[in-house]
């Protein structure tokens, strides 16, 4: 909450216009300014035709802060470090020639000369020489400040992520050192049917009693031709760091997987999602609950969150492994609440037989059309309605009323589709992205009587 894009974008743009007044040049400044009216093309969202990591790598807020942050100033050249020309003065001897004798004088000593050459090397990088710039200390060296994350895993790792902009950068550059191996492992694992483009961390806060958080590696990859018509599930085994194993040693304690139908490039797709909003239970985040088998296309984005903190503890990144892709099938996907009701009947029909007050849920246009609305049900009245992906744009009310944002993308467009873990109902709060032309069943329970 510290860094404000916008207001980090505009001051930017201010500093520059200001910047070229008093350079005398009234042209560069009206230049700049209009810099900021009209944005970059190259910032789009992955809703631009053209397929690219970078189109969308800034649809992540906290990627972009730390590409705004950047181009104020180089922090990451600001963190500590060993300085070459540091280490090269103290032996007495320019950094080459030292490089240079080092390589000779290792073929030629015995082993144990070695080790404590190596180790009188070691003695020198001590923490006076290791220098950085301002608000840096020397804990923050990249050899260091992965050991000491471990300690500050969680909450204090978010407020040491506050506290200035080198802070930021610093502790985000070492998280993805941290669990850059996920992101080999994935390339190496899944080849061209999962094609890894980008990779970043993200966390969020977690709503339970006590304020929690949970932090994530966030993997982008795009889906290649070899899994159209089929249904694939990815999955992956992993363990706690706070595990104690007194018996025999387990390969992976914990196992997570998502699943997702391919379908040919362009295809239009059909999703349900189900609202539940009765009034015999306490559902508080009023949040929909969407297909649990996401529906994809080739070329298609899919994202996959890799939980690595939550309430159990932090996982260790040794103990995670990714398993051999699964293929399955494609089955129709049908709302459990549709397959549970079979006579459907129009507004006015249904209504002279239920006491709840009944409506078409056309709230959506003109991004999404209504077609058709039915009713269906005895103690708890549910209403299947039929929309279509039309105009571009977000869904204004979709926020309000279904608890997730949506966007209508053009239909040539890839998109990003978040997966969802097998056997949750709720995963993450994430945007969800449509074509021109997807359909979505949208199921409404309503009614119940309170106890």
């Amino acid at each position: 909450q510290v860094f404000r894009p916008r207001r980090l974008a505009l001051r930017g743009h201010l500093i520059g216009w200001i910047w070229a007044l008093r350079q005398g040049s009234p042209r560069a400044a009206s230049t700049a300014w209009a810099k900021r009216r009209r944005p970059d093309r190259r910032r789009r969202s992955m809703g631009a035709t053209t397929s690219s990591p970078t189109d969308f790598r800034v649809t992540d807020r906290k990627s972009l802060i730390k590409e705004l942050v950047l181009r104020r100033k180089d922090y990451e050249a600001m963190q500590h470090a060993y300085k070459a020309e540091v280490l090269s003065a103290v032996d007495g001897r320019p950094d080459a020639k030292a490089a240079k004798v080092d390589a000779c004088t290792d073929q030629t000593r015995p082993k144990n000369a070695r080790m404590a050459a190596e180790l009188q090397r070691a003695a020198g990088r001590s923490p006076d020489r290791c220098v950085g710039d301002e608000n840096s200390l020397v804990f923050m060296e990249p050899g260091i400040l992965p050991i000491v994350m471990a300690f500050v895993f969680g909450g204090p790792l978010i407020r040491c992520m506050e506290v200035c902009p080198l802070w930021f950068v610093v502790y985000y550059k070492a998280l993805d050192a941290i669990f850059a191996k996920l992101d080999v492992d994935f390339s190496r694992f899944y080849g061209p049917s999962l094609q890894l483009e980008y990779a970043r961390t993200d966390w969020s806060p977690v709503h339970v009693a006590e304020a929690g958080i949970r932090i994530d590696r966030i993997l982008i990859a795009r889906v290649g031709g070899p899994l159209v018509n089929k249904c694939t599930k990815v999955s992956y085994g992993y363990g706690y760091k706070s595990d104690t194993e007194f018996g025999p040693a387990q390969r992976d304690p914990y196992e997570c997987s998502f699943k997702f139908d391919t379908y040919t490039k362009g295809r239009a797709r059909s999703m349900w999602i189900h609202k539940d909003i009765c009034r015999f239970h306490g559902d508080e985040t009023r949040v929909a609950a969407t297909q649990n088998v996401t529906p994809v296309c080739v070329n298609d984005r899919i994202e996959i969150a890799v939980n690595l903190f939550n309430a159990m503890g932090l996982v260790d990144v040794n103990k995670f492994h990714w398993r051999p892709l699964e293929v399955f099938p494609i089955q129709q996907r049908e709302c459990p609440i549709g397959q549970d009701l079979f006579d459907w009947y129009d507004i006015d029909s249904f209504q002279s037989q239920s006491v709840e007050r009944l409506q078409i849920p056309d709230f959506f246009s003109p991004q999404l059309t209504h077609y058709s609305t039915e009713y269906a049900g005895i103690d708890v009245a549910v209403s299947r309605t039929r929309l279509r992906a039309e105009a571009q744009g977000v869904v204004p009310q979709a926020d309000r009323i279904l608890g997730s944002r949506f966007e209508v993308l053009p239909r040539s467009s890839p998109i990003i589709l978040p997966l969802k873990r097998v056997g949750l109902q709720h995963d993450r709060f994430t945007k969800i992205q449509l074509r021109q032309g997807d359909a979505i069943h949208l199921y409404i329970s309503q009614g119940g009587k309170m106890t």
